[in-house]
């Protein structure tokens, strides 16, 4: 296999942390462009987003135009004239991969849980103290009214 279709055959690809440095802006703004729709980085298998050279070298034009030209996205969008695949409908990075979806509510239904259990851990131990103080008390070997008492 010759080196170009070597290239071709194993794109390489940088995180969102160095795409946001190249194109000199910080990694929340290209999650906002994406949620726009200006751009849709790929995702690895375990949902973190992926640039290959052509993503790249859009998010330098979108950061061209946003900081030359000072438009908004919207203006970026019709100055890209929506040629690109890329520049499809907006939509939220999670809505894209139904699997990262999942595990998303997956983590909020883990974290409801553990509330619970905190929360229940709290009223057990409190119920622990309140017993303790009064198998501690004086008055725990008392009876509490008559009925209860024992005749000598």
């Amino acid at each position: 296999m010759d080196e170009s279709a070597e290239m071709n055959h194993k794109k390489k690809y940088i995180n969102i942390a160095e795409a946001a440095r190249r194109a000199g802006v910080s990694p929340s703004t290209l999650r906002l462009w994406e949620k726009e729709g200006l751009i849709v980085p790929s995702r690895s298998e375990k949902g973190h987003r992926r640039y290959d050279a052509d993503q790249v070298t859009r998010l330098d034009r979108i950061a061209s135009l946003r900081a030359g030209r000072r438009l908004t996205t919207a203006g970026i969008r019709e100055n890209l004239g929506e040629s690109s695949p890329e520049a499809a409908t907006p939509r939220d990075a999670i809505d894209a991969i139904p699997e990262m979806k999942e595990r998303e509510q997956d983590k909020h239904e883990i974290a409801r849980l553990k509330q619970t259990v905190v929360a229940q851990e709290r009223k057990f131990s409190a119920i622990r103290e309140i017993l303790k103080v009064e198998e501690s008390s004086p008055e725990a070997a008392t009876p509490r009214d008559a009925s209860d008492a024992v005749p000598e």
